[in-house]
């Protein structure tokens, strides 16, 4: 490794480093992770309780890496089927209805698991 690459890594804070991945990163105060709902994932689950399960580990991440839902700048929100699209809108609008909610866009794809339907990517600020 150059000294120019360790460099770079000292400015990144990894938490819950994996084999594959972490399970978020920090650097310059922002923070990045992705967020599924509770696992093994739960196919029974209306999309709606998976959003909620998923919201839930969200603020637990959130507070892990030092931030809080009022701190997130961006969300990409990740749907198998868009005809849920509203049903995770009432969740969504429930979860920031006491912040100034942050920038957001709402996607349709297939996730890594038939049994997710809904995935979030979030940033935020860390103070």
């Amino acid at each position: 490794m150059t000294i120019e690459a360790e460099h770079a890594a000292d400015l990144i804070k990894h938490f819950g480093i994996g084999s594959r991945a972490s399970i978020a990163t920090v650097l310059n105060g922002t923070g990045y992770f992705a967020v599924t709902p509770e696992a093994p994932y739960d196919s029974r689950l209306s999309t709606a309780d998976q959003t909620r399960q998923l919201l839930c580990k969200a603020e637990a991440r959130l507070a892990r890496i030092g931030s809080g839902k009022d701190r997130l700048a961006f969300v990409a929100i990740i749907l198998v089927d868009m005809k849920d699209y509203q049903a995770v809108n009432a969740v969504w609008d429930e979860w920031v209805k006491d912040i100034v909610p942050p920038a957001r866009v709402c996607l349709e794809a297939r996730l890594a698991s038939p049994d997710l339907k809904v995935e979030m990517i979030m940033v935020s600020a860390v103070p």
